[in-house]
């Protein structure tokens, strides 16, 4: 894998499903789509964020789910295993096959993240943890594959959980300390670097 550019311009619209109705992700999403801009604009990256009113008109679809993580679109259909109480997102893109640009991001994350993804019975992550985690698929969704993971900033892998008193106090931080505990989300120059080539 390798930065990717769209055959869309930006804003890159945003439609969530089913998973974010009424649960605790479907108050952060509106976050999230904003610091995933605050950092695009900041750091003079051109590729912006904003919410589709319907699935039809976006190009990113985000879903919360338990199981499994499936799409069909355009002929292309998916379906993989997926932990519902990890802390970890899922982006997958749908490519051109003429082009290799990218047509559609499909993004799918726990529907019930917890403290201790073995143990059904542990508390469910605050905000801000699901805030990284979100922020991190908009990254993968904007153009960013694997091989581009960090160390140090919101796209590291891998990311170590740091457990608040509550969890409204839950953060994220890159493994072993290399990086702050997140909020506030950052990224590094080679992140930006990466996105500025998906977005020139």
């Amino acid at each position: 894998m390798t930065v990717k550019s769209w055959n869309h311009p930006s804003p890159l619209s945003v439609f969530a499903k089913g998973g974010f109705a009424g649960g605790a992700w479907t108050t952060v999403l509106r976050d999230a789509i904003k610091i995933f801009n605050d950092l695009m604009s900041n750091n003079g990256v051109k590729v912006s964020l904003t919410e589709a009113k319907e699935e039809g008109s976006a190009q990113i679809i985000v879903d919360a789910v338990a199981k499994q993580a499936s799409f069909s679109y355009r002929g292309a259909s998916y379906s993989k295993a997926f932990s519902g109480d990890g802390l970890h997102g899922l982006t997958v893109p749908v490519t051109e096959q003429d082009t290799g640009l990218i047509d559609r991001s499909f993004i799918f994350v726990p529907a019930t993240p917890r403290i201790d993804d073995a143990n059904k019975k542990s508390r469910e992550v605050g905000p801000d943890a699901r805030r990284f985690i979100l922020v991190h698929e908009f990254i993968h969704a904007a153009g960013l594959s694997n091989d581009e993971h960090t160390l140090e900033d919101v796209f590291c892998y891998p990311g170590e959980f740091v457990q608040g008193n509550s969890a409204g106090a839950d953060k994220i931080q890159p493994w072993g300390g290399l990086g702050k505990p997140m909020p506030p989300c950052t990224i590094i120059a080679k992140t930006v670097s990466n996105l500025q080539k998906a977005w020139p």
